[in-house]
């Protein structure tokens, strides 16, 4: 049994895996804590890997060291691809666990791990292991809040998935316009441009906000290799974590 955790900006998960197998998640925006001893006393597992964009936790760490044989996952862990990213002590840990969540549900393909949370991530993983490296974009939230944020008169909207039209009738509907249509526009963008590179491309999708772009981007032309996988960090996590152990 492995025990896996990612924190990212806003929120943390927490799961599970036995060998390969997903038994079970939790997602909190509070204190992990209470949710790893939850885990630890039910699975008792054996292993455990933390990934964080945040100032960790040290009672956490604590907590699983005691608890298991613990690995924090850094750029400086081994890895079965090569890391061509020219200044991998930046690249964020969640990119990382990505990029190898994706080279394990689609092996020996050149891949595009889209990752829509706080921030909208590209990465490119090539066919033969080599991890290029990509672009960071602002999320649909971070978009709203700029413009309330840098301007006198718009206002704060909220994301509506509802929302389809190309031509916003009131404020209201221009932002959510030009906002969501316009991230999908760039998402359709970029994986035409690296489509245009890499033959027979997949994309992967994943992150808080992927079921409203796979929505969206499930008519294109290359929606036949488009997979959405909402746990694909915590998938690359257990990938590395029975790594360092094989």
């Amino acid at each position: 049994m492995n025990l896996v955790i990612d924190i990212g900006n806003h929120r943390c998960k927490i799961a599970v895996f036995d060998n390969n197998e997903l038994l079970e998640v939790h997602a909190t925006e509070e204190s992990p804590l209470e949710a790893v001893d939850r885990f630890v006393e039910k699975y008792k597992p054996e292993k455990s890997i933390l990934s964080s964009v945040v100032v960790t936790d040290e009672a956490l760490i604590r907590r699983l060291s005691l608890a298991t044989t613990f690995v924090q996952l850094s750029t400086a862990l081994p890895l079965p691809l090569k890391n061509n990213y020219g200044t991998p002590s930046s690249l964020g840990t969640d990119r990382l666990a990505a990029v190898m969540g994706s080279k394990t549900i689609a092996p020996n393909r050149n891949v595009l791990t889209i990752n829509g949370g706080t921030c909208v991530t590209f990465d490119l993983l090539t066919a033969d292991g080599a991890y290029k490296g990509g672009a960071i974009s602002p999320g649909l939230n971070m978009r709203f809040a700029a413009l309330n944020t840098f301007t006198d008169k718009l206002p704060l909207i909220s994301f509506d998935e509802n929302f389809e039209a190309l031509i916003g009738t009131s404020t209201q509907e221009s932002i959510l316009s030009g906002v969501q249509n316009g991230l999908i526009a760039e998402l359709e963008g970029v994986i035409i441009q690296y489509s245009e590179v890499y033959e027979n491309l997949v994309v992967v999708v994943c992150g808080g906000d992927s079921n409203f772009f796979v929505s969206r981007l499930k008519n294109s032309i290359f929606a036949h290799n488009l997979i959405w996988q909402p746990h694909l960090v915590l998938i690359g996590l257990n990938a590395i974590l029975n790594y360092q152990y094989v």
